[in-house]
């Protein structure tokens, strides 16, 4: 599983970056049975536009025939990138369910 963190009007430190990295390893377990090298997750971090204090952090989940996108808002860029890995897991979770044949 390949992934690319960006900071977009903000400096990202190795702290944060890893902090990130480590949030986004949690998709793993959602991610069974699709080949590692055909997922790429990116994730963009910027200062929220109407509060600086703010920031928002927007993943992008692109696997082999479909492509998923979750944003989350907070004051850190850690809590943000928690709160769209959340809504991934959730995603993740209705996509296993529409993919499950019914018996």
């Amino acid at each position: 599983m390949g992934y690319q963190i960006v900071g977009i009007d903000m400096e990202l430190t190795e702290r944060v970056k890893q902090e990130v990295a480590e949030k986004i390893g949690k998709l793993d377990k959602f991610l069974t049975g699709i080949p590692e090298e055909t997922i790429l997750i990116r994730v963009a971090l910027s200062k929220n536009q109407r509060n600086h204090r703010w920031t928002d952090a927007l993943v992008d989940l692109a696997m082999p025939g479909d492509q998923m996108l979750a944003r989350g808002e907070a004051s850190t860029p850690e809590h943000a990138v928690h709160l769209a890995v959340i809504e991934l897991e959730r995603q993740l979770n209705e996509h296993k369910q529409r993919a499950k044949p019914y018996v």
